[in-house]
């Protein structure tokens, strides 16, 4: 298969990606006119509702989270505040300490939409191993080094930097280099 060819590829499984469940963009806040605390009667009475002040006030955690739990938007919510690293109040129905406790998982979250999605050029928050991913189809692909600069928002010497280290591990790999495939092994155990 030609890079062009890849490529399109993966531009065109972006877009379908996208049209069902589209990567929510960096800084777009507009699925917050849709999140049940928006019109929940409660949250109106109790502007203070999702920040409860302290472990004390279960009863408004509990009728924060029981808001929560009927929202259309709270994957949304909860994405968003790991994003950002929102750590005050509850957001997506988790507490502040319960999102603390999710942040690792959702910092190895490799979801391949996403990829696709910034790499079609929509600006959507990568964790690390997105981005690596993101290099790696790049590779394959063969995406010219501006193009990857705009995407990852970094200067075109780092992409090529990149690309370079992520091309030597291909090799590394398929020559069965004994620390490339330990890498990779330690990268899928994870």
């Amino acid at each position: 298969m030609k890079p062009q060819d890849l490529n399109a590829g993966i531009e065109q499984k972006a877009s379908v990606m996208c049209g069902q469940l589209a990567p929510r963009l960096r800084g777009d806040q507009t699925w917050q006119r849709r999140a049940a605390c928006a019109v929940a009667a409660e949250a109106m009475k109790d502007p203070e509702l999702f920040f409860p002040g302290t472990h004390e006030d279960e009863q408004r955690i509990r009728l924060a989270k029981e808001i929560c739990s009927s929202c259309a938007v709270r994957e949304t919510c909860l994405e968003a505040a790991l994003e950002c690293g929102d750590a005050v109040g509850i957001r997506g129905g988790l507490t502040e300490v319960e999102r603390r406790a999710v942040r690792h998982r959702f910092e190895l979250r490799c979801d391949p939409v996403r990829v696709a999605a910034a790499l079609a050029g929509r600006d959507v928050y990568l964790t690390r191993p997105e981005r690596q991913e993101l290099v790696r189809w790049a590779v394959e692909s063969g995406t010219p080094a501006p193009r990857m600069a705009r995407v990852l928002k970094v200067s075109e010497a780092h992409v090529k930097k990149l690309l370079r280290r992520e091309r030597r591990t291909d090799v590394d790999v398929c020559l069965g280099t004994p620390s490339a495939v330990q890498a990779t092994c330690e990268t899928a155990s994870a």
